[in-house]
């Protein structure tokens, strides 16, 4: 096997220029593969026809491909394809080179595909059961008798790239790497991104940090609460982590192509075909599995039922709230302070009403803020895919964004003064420093947005920024002193 090089370098070589470049479809032109994108697609608009699925299958693996391609039609424009392999092949027939689609699925949807990118001088086929590689390299050989070049990605196209002149890896698996290793002809362009990796991302563990407000009701309990109760509290905020994830799998697998249009939600390991679609139903019912399971052997039903319905919202909002007019805003806010009730129930300790009220505005004026910088990419008056809001509604958005912050400040204000705070802390007049940090961090949040620099959501966001980390670094050191005033100081302040 030869080693990694630039694809350009290589067909750009006048001693191949006379070659037919054949190129494969699934995995190589687009990083995923169509039957899985059907399929997905399927049980998103049509999920009633998953019961029809193992009638198709007794059919055959024919009878299977016509029903599914007949109830789900892809949207070609909204696959992931590899972007720097297609510049590649348009810089060879520039130069006067023959490019073919050689897939190993049904013509007329390779046809399609072709049609779209408008880069092929021919099409060849072979969708046989149990030999699709064997075939299409007889196809081949049979249409290019004084040879040819091949570009595929994985062990499935071992035959065809052992029959060609020169062949290509484009995201090559370590399966690939093996199966090709014996021929000498071979090149490995790229080589496929860890599936680790891009299971990691999926789960987006950075946003398990948003389930710290599990454990807020036992911090902020009037009693320092024992150790077995903190832990109650970790273990309810880690149920709400799996269950949170299995939630982004299922909302990206809904959103795969609104995802592939955005600018930086293409990058998500579905959307982006790093980690193969297939692996997404069972991901997201493992999850939930685990969630629950340990939430029903280890803590209160009613914490069970409180995360039974934290699920059904993430759910609702992925598959309707999420389009409707402000609704999906309150929800989104609602979710946050849901986690922090459910803390409560977990632990047994009360939550302060002051707390919801600072929560519920606080994250409605985040969750204004996620639209916002949604709405801010946009180039023209359209509509955001799959939201209710127009670009036009920027002033409006950013009107009750800003003000739902400052309302929950002032919210936290009147906690300050409350006689409630007294019995938290020993010193609660030290609390007003946590005012100018929350203001502060407000303020920039939506001042970035406006100015573009935010391209992400604002909780994410927070958890990257520097200047937000030192702001709930102040807030939290703040609020310890406060409650822990250590005697010296107490003298000093008096």
């Amino acid at each position: 096997m030869l080693p990694e090089l630039s694809l350009d370098d290589a067909l750009r070589d006048p001693g191949v220029i006379s070659r037919p470049l054949c190129v494969g479809l699934d995995g190589t032109v687009v990083t995923t593969r169509l039957a899985w994108e059907r399929l997905a697609l399927l049980f998103r608009r049509k999920p009633w026809l998953a019961v029809a699925m193992p009638f198709w299958m007794m059919g055959g693996p024919s009878r299977m491909r016509l029903r599914m391609a007949a109830s789900a039609q892809l949207d070609l424009a909204a696959l992931p394809y590899r972007k720097s392999l297609i510049a590649s092949l348009k810089l060879a027939r520039e130069s006067g080179r023959q490019v073919v689609l050689a897939a190993a699925t049904d013509q007329d949807e390779a046809e399609r595909v072709a049609t779209h990118l408008g880069l092929f001088d021919a099409v060849y086929t072979s969708h046989e059961a149990g030999s699709k590689s064997a075939k299409l390299r007889e196809t081949l050989r049979g249409a290019f008798p004084d040879g040819f070049d091949y570009i595929g990605h994985s062990s499935a196209d071992s035959a065809v790239l052992g029959a060609a002149n020169q062949g290509y890896l484009v995201g090559a698996a370590p399966g690939a790497l093996a199966a090709t290793r014996s021929l000498k002809q071979v090149t490995v362009v790229s080589r496929r991104p860890s599936i680790l990796r891009a299971l990691i991302a999926e789960l987006r563990p950075h946003q398990w940090a948003k389930n710290a407000l599990v454990v807020l009701p036992v911090l902020l309990a009037p009693v320092t609460p024992p150790a077995s109760v903190l832990l109650k509290g970790l273990l309810a905020a880690g149920t709400f982590s799996l269950c949170a994830s299995a939630g982004y799998v299922f909302n990206d697998l809904l959103d795969l192509d609104a995802d592939r249009v955005h600018k930086a939600k293409a990058k998500r390991p579905f959307a982006s075909g790093s980690l193969p679609i297939v692996l997404g139903f069972p991901l997201f019912a493992g999850l939930l599995l685990v969630s629950f399971s340990l939430a029903v052997a280890l803590l209160p039903h009613a914490f069970v039922a409180m995360l039974a319905l934290y699920f059904v919202g993430t759910m609702s909002y992925s598959l309707v709230l999420k389009r409707l007019l402000l609704l999906d805003v309150l929800v989104l806010a609602g979710l946050y302070t849901h986690r922090i009730l459910s803390g409560g129930i977990a632990t047994g300790v009360k939550v302060s009403a002051w707390l919801l009220g600072f929560s519920m505005f606080l994250f409605t004026s985040l969750a204004f803020a996620k639209r916002y910088v949604e709405l801010h990419a946009l180039t023209s008056d359209e509509k955001v895919k799959n939201r209710g809001y127009f670009r036009g509604d920027l002033p409006m958005v950013t009107s009750m964004g800003t003000a739902s912050g400052y309302i929950a400040a002032l919210v936290f204000m009147l906690y300050v003064d409350s006689t409630a705070v007294r019995a938290s802390y020993r010193e609660p007049s030290l609390l007003w420093l946590v005012l100018p940090a929350l203001l502060y961090w407000l303020g920039r949040i939506w001042l970035l947005a406006g100015r573009g620099q935010m391209q992400e959501d604002p909780v994410k966001f927070a958890l990257k920024d520097r200047k937000s980390l030192a702001c709930i670094g102040i807030v939290g050191f703040v609020a310890v002193v406060a409650r822990f005033t250590p005697p010296w100081l107490s003298m000093l302040l008096h």
